[in-house]
């Protein structure tokens, strides 16, 4: 198969006229147009997938920069997700070494061990990240934990 990810659509444009204007270049397993769940509006991309990658292709090629319902959308192959780090969230969990944490005992200092350091109790926490070029902590986000 071979899924094809559009963006910039016109909010108003619904699955029907995608699986029209795109199913000219071969079946279509699947349009999925990606909707606000609150407001049930189009946020402006959506996935089309086709039978054959071949298909997907040439629709990518030549559907990128057209317009439907009044606005120009890009057309690109659909890649999977990776999920880099961007600095917009917490840092990984530190390992235990243990069950018991990573001194092994509980109630143990709260040396750091790593990279990463967590501060506080259970509500709230706070995590830090230590770069190389400082022994600063950086505040990156925070985690609230509820229910016990």
């Amino acid at each position: 198969m071979g899924k094809l990810f559009i963006a910039g659509l016109n909010t108003e444009t619904k699955e029907k006229v995608l699986e029209a204007v795109f199913g000219k270049y071969g079946r279509i397993v699947e349009v999925l147009l990606m909707k606000d769940q609150e407001i049930n509006q189009s946020r402006g991309f959506a996935f089309v997938t086709f039978e054959s990658p071949a298909d997907a292709k040439d629709a990518a090629r030549d559907m990128n920069g057209r317009s439907v319902d009044g606005k120009a959308f890009k057309v690109e192959q659909a890649t999977k997700p990776t999920f880099k780090s961007c600095g917009c969230g917490p840092p990984p969990l530190p390992r235990s070494r243990s069950p018991l944490g990573l001194e092994g005992r509980r109630g143990g200092s709260r040396r750091t061990r790593g990279p990463h350091s967590r501060r506080g109790g259970t509500e709230g926490n706070s995590y830090e990240s230590y770069s190389n070029s400082s022994s600063a902590p950086r505040t990156r986000g925070s985690l609230t934990f509820s229910g016990g």
